[in-house]
């Protein structure tokens, strides 16, 4: 499993031509598939600051490599996109607190979301994650 936090600010680079095309800024959710859909990323080229996640090539220790016709080429226009994961409110279905996110581990083949860490130490299930939105992330208990 890859951590979030160890992802966060890996550059990303080109497969054709091993050209950094910005750096991971971040992670773009479905929660209703617990899956990644997309990379956020921070100086990118020509304002494009999202990579679907369908052409990251591989998630290393070193770099995010993905395929070159698709480094950073479209611009986010969903508001989710833009919205930083860590630290954000948790609160669960019944809208109980439970801290805030520390991390994110996920599966860095598939995208899977595996677990969510909390700032209690506590790790939810990936597959209880119902909604991202601006003000919290909420979970199933």
């Amino acid at each position: 499993m890859m951590l979030l936090t160890r992802t966060v600010g890996r550059p990303v680079v080109s497969s054709s031509d091993a050209a950094q095309v910005g750096t991971v800024a971040g992670l773009v959710l479905a929660p209703e598939e617990a899956r990644i859909t997309a990379l956020r990323l921070d100086g990118a080229k020509d304002g494009a600051d999202v990579v679907a996640w369908t052409d990251v090539h591989a998630v290393g220790p070193d770099a995010v490599v993905v395929k070159a016709a698709a480094a950073a080429r479209f611009a986010s226009t969903d508001s989710s996109a833009s919205q930083d994961l860590l630290g954000k409110r948790l609160l669960t279905e019944l809208g109980d607190a439970s801290g805030t996110l520390a991390d994110v581990a996920f599966d860095p083949e598939s995208g899977r979301i595996d677990t969510l860490h909390t700032s209690r130490g506590e790790r939810i299930p990936g597959h209880h994650l119902l909604g991202v939105g601006s003000y919290a992330v909420v979970v199933r208990v």
